[in-house]
C-alpha cells in the first residue's frame, strides 16, 4: 500500500453485530497495474464443475459459471443459515477442489472433458491473442484463483495479527473485507473459524470451517474426515456424508471411509444411495478386508434379494467369489445357486459346483446357445441342500438322461425328514410338465404326518388336473380349500372344474365367503357373481352378491340430500358436495347396510369388466321390475372414481331409472342437466317432454322461459312454451309461438297443433269469429292429413274426427271415425298394440250412436272391435 494512501487500522470502528459480506468503510487503493485484482478484473467468469453427488460420483460432469456477486450471494446465505452446506456445495460447484487432483488422476480428468469445456479453452485462447497483440499479460492458472492477491495478503497478515494480539472483532471486520473482495479464498475462512471457535461459538466455527475446507483445494482427508465427525456429533448426517465423500476423492482406497458413509446413508434412510456405497465399496475393496468383504457382499446379496433385484444380487457374491475363493461357504454357495436358479443361469450352476463342491461335470452349448448337460457326478458327501439345488439344476437343464439316477436317490429318503427336499424338486418337475414324475414324490408327502399341508395337495390337485383326473383333482382342490380357505387360486380353480362338469351349485359353495366373520377377497367375490348370472333361477341373489361386490367404489346413499348432491350439474361442485357430506358412510335409507370388508388383490378384475357387471346388473333389475333397487345402484355409481370415465352413460342410466321408477323429482334434475349439454340434440328433449308427463309440479314452467330468454329462437323450446300455454288457456300466446315454428319447419305435427288450438278457441264461450276460427283449424287439419301421408291416415282421421266431434259437428265426426276403423296399414299391423286405434274410434262412434238413441248400432261397435 502506498503510504500517503493507508489509514491506521485502529480507525476502523468495530460493531457488535457483523454483517457477513457487507462492505467495509475503509480507504484502502487498490494498484492499478497489470497485475491488478480489483472487483473489474475479478468480473470475469469462473468455471466450475458440478458434479452430481458430493460423494464422489463418476458420472460426468457438468460446467457451470459462476461470477464474484454469485459467489458473494451465495457465501452470504451459507453465512445466514439459508442453505445448508450440501446445498452451497453443489451450487458452488466443485471446480477447485477437482483440479486438486488432476495430477493424481490424469486419466480420469480427460474422461470427464466435455465440449462446454472445450468451448472455453478455444474462447480463452482467442482472448489471449487478441490481448498479446496489444500487451501482454501474465497467465493465471485456475488453480491460482484460491490464492490471495499481493494486496489483500496484506490485509490478510494483519487480520491474523490482530487475532494474536486479541482483537477479535476488528479481524473478524478485516476477515470479512477480504471475502467481500475475493470470495474465492480460503484463508480468511480459516481465520473466522478460529476466532469464532475461541469466543465458544462452535456452531458458527464448524459451518466456517466446511466453507475454508471447501475452497482450499489442498484440503487433506483427516481436515474432512474431523469435520465430519464433528457434523455426526451435532445430528447433521447429511453433512457429514458430504464431509465422508470429500475425504473419499482424497483418498478413494481407504475402506473405513466408504463404510462410514454407507451407514450414514442407512442412518438417515437413503436405502439406494447405501446400496450404492457398498456396491461401489465391494468393487474397490482387495482381498486383504476378506472378513469385510464377506459381510458386505451378504448384505448386499440378501438386500438385492428382497428387493427381486437379482442380477445385482448374483453380481455382489460373483466379486465376493472372485477376490475371496477361500472364504466362501456352504451357505453361500446354496445362496447363490438359489439366485443362479432363479436366474436360470444353470451353466454359472454347474460351474460353480464344480468349483467349490468337488462336482464332476461335463457340458457343452447347442447350435443356438443353450446350455447342455452331458455328464453329471456328484461327491458322497453332498450337503442335502446343495444336493437339491443339483437336481432341481438337472431337471431345468432337461437332462433327463441323468435324472432317473437322482431321483432313486432322493426315493430313498425319508419323506418325514427330507419333505422340503422332495417339494422342491416335484415344483421344479411341474414347471418342467413332468407330472407323473412330480406325482411319485408328492404322492409320499400327502400321507406324511408333518407334510400333509395344503400346499402340498394344491401341487397335487394341479398335477391331477394336467393328468386329466379331474374327479381326483377336485377332491385334491377341496382338500386344498378345506384345509385353507384363504387360498383364492384352489377355490377358482375348483370352481372352473365344477363348472365344466355341471355342478354349478357345488361351485357356488365352494366360491361363497362369510361377511360376517371373513375379509373378502374381490376376485372371488367376482367370480362368484359371474356364476350367479349365469344361473336363471338365481337373479335376486346375483343382485345381492353383485351390489356388495360393487359397493367397494360405490358411495352409499343415506338420505334425500346425498342424491341431490349427486344430481348437481357440474362434476367439481358433486365432488365437493360428496367430501362435504357425513351420511355418505351410511347405509341407503330403504336398503340393507352392506357389511364385509375387503381385502386388496393382484388379480381385481379391470374397470372395463366391472362396467360390464354392473350393466348387467341393471338390465336384470329391469327384467325383474325391481326400479328402486336400479335407481340406487344408478346413483351411487355417480361417485365411483373406477366408472369416472362413463360418466355420461350413468346419468342417462339415472335418468331412465328415474323414469322407471316415477320419480319425477331427481328425474328432472337430470333430464334438465341433459338439456343444458345437449341443446340441440332430438332425444334429450323427448327425454324432457317425457320426465314432465310424469311431474307433479311445474318447476319446467320457469325453467322453459329463462332458458327462451337466451334462446328465442329455439324450436324445441318455443314448441314446449306454447304447449304450456295451450295447456294454460293462453290460446293466442300459444297460437303465435306455433305459427311461428311451422314457418321454419313445415311438418304434420305443428300444423295438428295449430289446428287443435284453433279448435280450442273456438269452442270459448266469448270468441270472437267462430265460423272463422273453425274454418281455419279444418284447413290446418287438412294439411296435417296431407302431411302425415297414407301411412298416418288412420291417426289423421281419429284425430279430425275428435275435432269434429268436439265443435259437435256429428256426421263429418261419424265418418272420419269409419275412415280410421277401415284404414290399413302394414306398420300399424305389425305394431297393433301399441299404434292401432280402432278400439278408441269405435268407442267415440258407440257414445254418438248412444246419444242419438241408437242403441244397436252403438252395441254393435262395441261387440266388434272392443269385445275381449
Amino acid at each position: 500500500m502506498d503510504e500517503e494512501n493507508e489509514e491506521p487500522i485502529d480507525s476502523i470502528p468495530v460493531e457488535n453485530e457483523i454483517n457477513p459480506l457487507t462492505e467495509i468503510d475503509m480507504d484502502i487503493d487498490m494498484p492499478s497495474t497489470s497485475e491488478d485484482y480489483s472487483l473489474t478484473t475479478l468480473q470475469s467468469v469462473i468455471p466450475v464443475s458440478v458434479t452430481e453427488e458430493d460423494s464422489g460420483s463418476d458420472d460426468e460432469q457438468t460446467v457451470v459459471k459462476r461470477t464474484k456477486e454469485e459467489v458473494q450471494d451465495l457465501t452470504n446465505k451459507y453465512l445466514t443459515g439459508e442453505l445448508t452446506f450440501s446445498e452451497y456445495a453443489a451450487q458452488y460447484g466443485e471446480n477447485v477442489y477437482e483440479e486438486a487432483y488432476e495430477e493424481d488422476e490424469p486419466e480420469k480428468k480427460q474422461e470427464q472433458e466435455t465440449s462446454a469445456e472445450a468451448n472455453d479453452f478455444e474462447q480463452n485462447l482467442a482472448e489471449i491473442k487478441e490481448s498479446s497483440s496489444t500487451k501482454k499479460r501474465p497467465k493465471i492458472r485456475s488453480r491460482q484463483r484460491n490464492n490471495l492477491p499481493p494486496v489483500l495478503k496484506g490485509l490478510m497478515g494483519e487480520a491474523n495479527l490482530r487475532y494474536v494480539h486479541g482483537e477479535h472483532e476488528l479481524a473478524i471486520k478485516l476477515c470479512f473485507e477480504i471475502i467481500r473482495q475475493f470470495p474465492w479464498a480460503s484463508q480468511p475462512f480459516e481465520t473466522l473459524a478460529s476466532l469464532y471457535d475461541e469466543k465458544g461459538d462452535t456452531e458458527k466455527s464448524l459451518q466456517i470451517s466446511l466453507l475454508a475446507a471447501h475452497l482450499n483445494p489442498r484440503a487433506s482427508k483427516h481436515l474432512w474426515i474431523n469435520l465430519a465427525e464433528r457434523s455426526e456429533d451435532r445430528g447433521d448426517l447429511k453433512q457429514a456424508i458430504t464431509c465422508y465423500g470429500k475425504a473419499i476423492r482424497a483418498d478413494s482406497k481407504d475402506f473405513e471411509l466408504h463404510m462410514k458413509q454407507a451407514i450414514l446413508y442407512e442412518r438417515t434412510d437413503d436405502k439406494k444411495s447405501a446400496l450404492k456405497r457398498y456396491s461401489k465399496l465391494l468393487q474397490c475393496v482387495g482381498p486383504q478386508h476378506g472378513e469385510k468383504l464377506v459381510e458386505i457382499a451378504k448384505m448386499l446379496a440378501h438386500r438385492y434379494h428382497e428387493g427381486n433385484d437379482l442380477p445385482k444380487a448374483k453380481e455382489a457374491l460373483k466379486t465376493l467369489f472372485e477376490k475371496c475363493p477361500n472364504l466362501v461357504t456352504i451357505e453361500l454357495v446354496n445362496f447363490m445357486l438359489e439366485i443362479l436358479i432363479s436366474l436360470k443361469d444353470f451353466e454359472t450352476s454347474i460351474e460353480t459346483l464344480v468349483k467349490f463342491c468337488n462336482l464332476q461335470a461335463t457340458f457343452d452349448k447347442t447350435e443356438d446357445s443353450k446350455f447342455r448337460l452331458l455328464t453329471c457326478s456328484e461327491p458322497e458327501n453332498m450337503v442335502v441342500d446343495i444336493f437339491a439345488k443339483l437336481v432341481i439344476i438337472v431337471i431345468h437343464s432337461q437332462a433327463f438322461h441323468l435324472f432317473d439316477h437322482f431321483l432313486t436317490k432322493v426315493k430313498t429318503m425319508n419323506p418325514e425328514e427330507a419333505g422340503d427336499f422332495y417339494f422342491d424338486v416335484a415344483e421344479a418337475l411341474i414347471a418342467e410338465k413332468r407330472f407323473k414324475d412330480a406325482m411319485e414324490l408328492l404322492t409320499p408327502l400327502t400321507q406324511s404326518t408333518n407334510f400333509n399341508l395344503p400346499a402340498i395337495w394344491l401341487r397335487m390337485a394341479e398335477c391331477l388336473k394336467a393328468l386329466d383326473r379331474i374327479e381326483d383333482s377336485i377332491k385334491a382342490y377341496l382338500i386344498v380349500v378345506d384345509k385353507a380357505p384363504q387360498l383364492l387360486g384352489a377355490r377358482l380353480a375348483v370352481s372352473e372344474l365344477l363348472i365344466s362338469l355341471g355342478r354349478r351349485d357345488k361351485a357356488l359353495e365352494v366360491l361363497t365367503q362369510d361377511e360376517d366373520s371373513e375379509v373378502l377377497n374381490t376376485a372371488l367375490l367376482y367370480e362368484r357373481c359371474l356364476l350367479l348370472q349365469k344361473m336363471p333361477d338365481k337373479k335376486e341373489q346375483f343382485l345381492v352378491v353383485a351390489n356388495l361386490f360393487l359397493s367397494r367404489h360405490f358411495v352409499h346413499i343415506a338420505a334425500k340430500e346425498d342424491i341431490t348432491a349427486l344430481t348437481t350439474s357440474k362434476a367439481e361442485r358433486k365432488k365437493s358436495m360428496i367430501k362435504e357430506n357425513k351420511n355418505f358412510q351410511k347405509s341407503f335409507s330403504q336398503g340393507e347396510e352392506l357389511k364385509g370388508e375387503f381385502s386388496q388383490t393382484f388379480n381385481e378384475p379391470a374397470s372395463e369388466d366391472e362396467w360390464q357387471l354392473f350393466w348387467s346388473v341393471c338390465e336384470v333389475c329391469l327384467e325383474i321390475g325391481n326400479y328402486s333397487t336400479l335407481q340406487r345402484l344408478a346413483f351411487s355409481a355417480q361417485g365411483s372414481p373406477k366408472f369416472s370415465k362413463y360418466s355420461n352413460q350413468i346419468d342417462l342410466l339415472c335418468l331412465s331409472a328415474c323414469y322407471y321408477n316415477s320419480d319425477a323429482y331427481f328425474g328432472y334434475n337430470m333430464v334438465r342437466a341433459q338439456v343444458m349439454k345437449n341443446m340441440d340434440c332430438k332425444r334429450s328433449w323427448n327425454l324432457f317432454n317425457m320426465m314432465i308427463l310424469r311431474a307433479d309440479d311445474s318447476r319446467h314452467n320457469r325453467f322453459l322461459m329463462r332458458l327462451l330468454i337466451r334462446n328465442p329462437h329455439h324450436r324445441a323450446l318455443t314448441t314446449l312454451h306454447a304447449n304450456n300455454c295451450l295447456v294454460a288457456g293462453t290460446y293466442k300466446y300459444a297460437l303465435s309461438d306455433y305459427t311461428a315454428v311451422y314457418q321454419k319447419e313445415n311438418s304434420a305435427m305443428m300444423a295438428f297443433l295449430i289446428g287443435v288450438t284453433l279448435c280450442q278457441m273456438a269452442c270459448q264461450k266469448f270468441s270472437a269469429k267462430k265460423h272463422s276460427l273453425v274454418t281455419q283449424s279444418v284447413a290446418y287439419f287438412w294439411k296435417y292429413k296431407e302431411l302425415r301421408g297414407r301411412e298416418g291416415l288412420q291417426e289423421s282421421h281419429f284425430n279430425i274426427a275428435r275435432a269434429f266431434h268436439q265443435l259437435g259437428l256429428l256426421p263429418s265426426a261419424i265418418h272420419h271415425y269409419k275412415k280410421a276403423l277401415e284404414a290399413k296399414s302394414k306398420f300399424i299391423d305389425d305394431n297393433a298394440e301399441h299404434l292401432n286405434l280402432q278400439r278408441e274410434a269405435a268407442f267415440n262412434l258407440h257414445l254418438i250412436y248412444l246419444s242419438s238413441g241408437t242403441r244397436d248400432v252403438a252395441r254393435m261397435y262395441l261387440e266388434k272391435y272392443i269385445v275381449i
